[in-house]
C-alpha cells in the first residue's frame, strides 16, 4: 500500500495544474489521477471511514434536477438539455470521487493548493508575453482591449472573467493559507501578490474586479486586531491600480466603457459597449423572468424563450441584436426550474457558507464569496473552466472539513482497550 501513496502528493500537485490544461487535456488528467485514487481507496485499503454521503449528494442535487427534465423536455429542445447533462456532469461526479477518497487524501490534495497559484502565474504570464511577442510595446487603437483579451483567451484557453476567478483565488490561497502565511509575510507577501493583482487588472473583468475587493474587505476584517498586515496590500493593490490605469490601455479602456455610457444615444448600437449590452441582457433576463418566475422554463426553453425576448428588443431599439445566454447563474437556474431551481441553489450555498463559518474556514468561505460574486454576471456551471473548478473546490474543501467517525469495529476494539485498562488498574 504505501507504494501506492508515495506519489500522492505529486498526483496533487498535477490536478492543481490541471486546471490551466486545455479542455480535453484536463478531463483526461484529472479523470485519470481521480480513477487511481478512487480504486486505491476503495479496494486496497481496509481502513473504513466515515462517507458523509448526503452531503455529497446536497452537492450535486443541481445535476438531478437536469437529468430529471429530460423525460418531460420537447424533442426539439431534448438535445441542448443532453447537453447540459454532459456539460455540467462534474456536478455529480466530482463530489462523489472525493468522497470515495480516503481523509488523509484530501488532505494531501488541499496541502498543494500552492501549485495552483503557480500554474495560475504561469499561465497568465504566458498570455502577455506572447501578446507582446506579437503586437509590440505600441498598443493604441479604441478597440485594443477587445484584440487584447481576444489574443489571450487564445494563447491560455481561458476567457478573461474565468482567469480573474482563478487569480482571485490564487490571491486568497497567498493570503489565508496558514501552510504560506508564515512563508510570506508584510511586504514579501505584497511583492508576490503584485503580479496578480497586475493580471487581473490588465483584463479587467467586472465580476472578479468586485470579488478581489470584497476578498480585501474580508482580509481587512479578519485581521482588523493586526493591522500592520493591511498596509502593504492595500498599497500593492493602489500601485496595481494605477500603473493598469495610468499604463496599460486595456485597462483604462474597460474603466472609460463606464463612462461612455453616460453619453450614450437612445439609436446607440448596445453591443458597442459591454457595460451597455450587460444592462439590455440584464432587462431581457428579467423580462422573462416575470413571465416564468413560478414554475421557470425548464432547462430547454429558456434560450428559446431569450431569443424570441432579444428579437423584441431589436425591433424596439431598431438595432441588431445577438442573443445571449441569461449571463447570471441564479437567473439561469431561476428560469430553468422555477422556484424550486433558485431555491435550491440558495439553500446548497448556505449550507457552505455556514459550514465555512463553523469551521472558520477563512479560505473556503472567501471561495464562496468569489462564485456568489461572479454568478451574477456568468453562467459559471455552463462552462467546463467554471464548473469543474466550482465543483472541485467546493467539494473539496467541503468533505475536507469533515470530522471523521469511528465505525463499528473501532468501537468495539476502544471498549475492549479500555475494559482491560480498568481491569489492569483495579
Amino acid at each position: 500500500m504505501d507504494s501506492l501513496t508515495a506519489y500522492d502528493k505529486y498526483l496533487a500537485r498535477m490536478v492543481m495544474i490541471a486546471f490551466f490544461l486545455p479542455n480535453r487535456m484536463q478531463i483526461l488528467v484529472l479523470m485519470g489521477i481521480f480513477l487511481f485514487w478512487v480504486i486505491r481507496d476503495v479496494f486496497f485499503n481496509k481502513n473504513k471511514h466515515f462517507r458523509p454521503y448526503g452531503g455529497a449528494l446536497l452537492l450535486g442535487s443541481v445535476y438531478l434536477l437536469y437529468a430529471i427534465y429530460v423525460p418531460f423536455t420537447a424533442p426539439e429542445y431534448r438535445s441542448g438539455v443532453l447537453f447540459d447533462l454532459e456539460q455540467k456532469a462534474s456536478l455529480f461526479v466530482v463530489p462523489f470521487a472525493l468522497l470515495f477518497l480516503q481523509p488523509q487524501t484530501r488532505k494531501i490534495i488541499s496541502g498543494e493548493l500552492i501549485y495552483f497559484v503557480y500554474a495560475c502565474f504561469i499561465s497568465c504570464l504566458a498570455g502577455n508575453l506572447f501578446y507582446l511577442l506579437k503586437y509590440g510595446w505600441q498598443i493604441s487603437g479604441p478597440e485594443a482591449h477587445i484584440q487584447y483579451r481576444l489574443y489571450f483567451e487564445e494563447i491560455t484557453s481561458f476567457h478573461p472573467t474565468y482567469m480573474g476567478i482563478n487569480l482571485c483565488f490564487a490571491s486568497a490561497i497567498l493570503l489565508i493559507s496558514p501552510r504560506h502565511r508564515q512563508q510570506l509575510k508584510g511586504w514579501k507577501l505584497g511583492a508576490v501578490l503584485f503580479p496578480l493583482f497586475l493580471f487581473l487588472m490588465a483584463l479587467m473583468p467586472k465580476a472578479p474586479v468586485i470579488a478581489l475587493f470584497v476578498i480585501l474587505v474580508y482580509y481587512g476584517w479578519i485581521n482588523r486586531t493586526h493591522k500592520y498586515r493591511l498596509v502593504p496590500i492595500l498599497a500593492v493593490l493602489l500601485l496595481s491600480v494605477s500603473v493598469a490605469c495610468i499604463s496599460i490601455p486595456f485597462s483604462s479602456q474597460r474603466i472609460g466603457e463606464f463612462s461612455a455610457l453616460l453619453n450614450a444615444k437612445p439609436n446607440d448600437n448596445p453591443m458597442d459597449n459591454s457595460v451597455q449590452m450587460r444592462q439590455v441582457i440584464w432587462s431581457v433576463d428579467l423580462d422573462v423572468l416575470k413571465q416564468h418566475w413560478v414554475a421557470g422554463l425548464g432547462p430547454g426553453g429558456v434560450d428559446p424563450a431569450l431569443t424570441a425576448q432579444y428579437e423584441v428588443y431589436a425591433r424596439k431599439l431598431q438595432v441588431p441584436l445577438v442573443a445571449y445566454d441569461t449571463h447570471n447563474e441564479y437567473i439561469n437556474q431561476w428560469l430553468s426550474f422555477g422556484l424550486i431551481g433558485i431555491g435550491l441553489m440558495l439553500f446548497i450555498l448556505g449550507i457552505q457558507f455556514a459550514n465555512a463559518a463553523r469551521r472558520r474556514d477563512h479560505l473556503y468561505a472567501i471561495l464562496l464569496m468569489i462564485f456568489t460574486v461572479t454568478f451574477f454576471t456568468e453562467n459559471v456551471w455552463s462552462q467546463q473552466h467554471g464548473v469543474v473548478f466550482y465543483s472541485f473546490f467546493t467539494s473539496l474543501f467541503f468533505l475536507t472539513g469533515m470530522k471523521p467517525q469511528p465505525n463499528g469495529v473501532e468501537i468495539v476494539k476502544s471498549k475492549s482497550r479500555e475494559e482491560k485498562l480498568v481491569h489492569e488498574i483495579g
